[in-house]
């Protein structure tokens, strides 16, 4: 076979034997072949001496150029890389921060310890914005480090030092006093609805501040103050049964009632027939169904009574006997007008009642003595008798009679009674009687027979 033809090119590619390319390896023809065709002239190619010499060599004029591409390729598939490597670190350190401005401030700490970021809290009063709320943020629909501080400015709500201005509540109703509340920020201003049998639901009842230091017009916003309102009459349902109480303690009925919020009321009557302390009587039947505060009345024992009698119908010698287990004193005393042994009075009232729990008096029972009788004192009376006598027959007897002395000239032994203005008969209660004493200084002959007269 015939040696291909050397060229200069052909040698300085063999030089470089990287940059050649095996592309086809031609063989001997054999001997039977019948026509033997003219080779064609192709493109000179560089000769491998080193290789087998029936390899012919060829070269690909695009390598160049797909090399210079693959390195672009690779050159790009690293910068890819990298900057997927990086954006991977980068997603997965740092994180996208929400707006929380108006948020609530624990909404923010639970982000932020799930997310590793760091918080800072700074609290200011903002009347506008309710405590806990977010202000301000440092770092807002943004990333940030993870491990990096986030500043927010938290609301402490309104400034409990700014004084505030109280109005006049009385003509408020329930509705406009919370919405002054609400619009002042008022929060230790409390609401306090309470039932009224008088004040219609919703209107004003009383307003009172807590610190007794604190006045009307130095409120301010951290004074605690309480405002209440009416809730009009409070209605319960019927749903109580009524007990009978009848004969049983009075004890258990009140029991009974303070259970079931009852108005008890308690009055007391004597009897013969129900112990001391039991009821006797009820307002409200057995089983009829009350409500809360509705009013029961009962009427409760206290024994046996003893009645103060009427007296004027017994004599003073039965009345004693007669005054049922009371304690009776009986007096007689003069009386003009009532005749004698007659009833004058009693220190106590028909039908008067004293039970068992009663201090009892002792009744003063008074009969009549009559008109009082002026005896005859003359001849047989001394003078120093007549107090005793005066004091004990009329004065201690109701009657006021009184004397009066004067002296005479008498036979009779002196300091006798020789003389009374009245003797022998009935006189008034208020008599002075006018009483003669002997001065003993006449002889007997010397009496006048007329001495005894009046």
């Amino acid at each position: 076979m015939k040696q291909s033809e050397v060229t200069p090119d052909s040698v300085s590619k063999a030089e470089h034997p990287e940059e050649i390319i095996y592309t086809k390896k031609r063989t001997k023809k054999k001997k039977y072949e019948p026509k033997k065709e003219t080779a064609k002239v192709s493109e000179p190619v560089a000769i491998d001496q080193s290789r087998n010499t029936e390899e012919v060599i060829e070269t690909d004029p695009t390598y160049r150029n797909k090399k210079i591409r693959k390195y672009i390729y690779i050159g790009l598939g690293s910068l890819v890389t990298v900057a997927l490597l990086y954006f991977g670190y980068y997603q997965m350190t740092h994180v996208q921060v929400p707006d929380f401005e108006g948020k609530e401030l624990s909404e923010v700490r639970e982000w932020t310890a799930e997310n590793g970021v760091k918080l800072q809290v700074e609290q200011k009063y903002d009347f506008d914005k309710e405590a806990n709320l977010i202000i301000h943020q440092t770092v807002k629909n943004k990333k940030i480090q993870k491990g990096k501080e986030l500043t927010v400015d938290a609301s402490l709500g309104a400034d409990p030092e700014e004084a505030v201005a109280l109005p006049d509540f009385k003509p408020m109703k329930l509705k406009d006093a919370k919405s002054w509340i609400n619009e002042h920020k008022a929060d230790n201003l409390a609401i306090i609805e309470e039932y009224s049998d008088k004040v219609p639901a919703g209107d004003y009842l009383k307003f009172e501040i807590t610190n007794k230091d604190v006045k009307f017009d130095t409120y301010k916003r951290k004074d605690k103050a309480k405002l209440y309102f009416s809730k009009g009459k409070e209605v319960f349902e019927k749903d109580i049964s009524m007990p009978d109480f009848a004969g049983k303690p009075k004890e258990e009925a009140t029991e009974w009632a303070k259970k079931n919020e009852i108005t008890l009321n308690v009055e007391e009557a004597d009897s013969d027939t129900v112990e001391n302390g039991k009821v006797i009587s009820q307002s409200i039947g057995k089983d009829t169904k009350v409500a809360k505060k509705d009013t029961l009345s009962i009427t409760a024992s206290t024994g046996k009574a003893l009645v103060v009698p009427d007296f004027s119908q017994f004599t003073a010698e039965e009345a004693e006997s007669k005054a049922n287990g009371l304690q009776v004193q009986v007096k007689q005393l003069f009386n003009d007008e009532i005749p004698y042994g007659r009833f004058i009075s009693q220190s106590v009232e028909v039908g008067k009642k004293y039970t068992e729990k009663d201090e009892k008096p002792v009744i003063q029972v008074v009969y009549s003595f009559g008109k009082p009788y002026m005896k005859d004192l003359r001849d047989n009376t001394l003078e120093g008798d007549l107090q005793k006598i005066f004091y004990e027959e009329y004065q201690s007897k109701g009657a006021n009679i009184t004397y009066q002395v004067y002296y005479v000239d008498s036979t009779v032994t002196k300091g006798t009674v020789v003389k009374m203005s009245n003797y022998n008969e009935f006189i008034p209660i208020n008599s002075v009687i006018q009483i003669g004493i002997s001065k003993g200084n006449l002889k007997p002959e010397e009496n006048k027979p007329a001495d005894k007269e009046e």
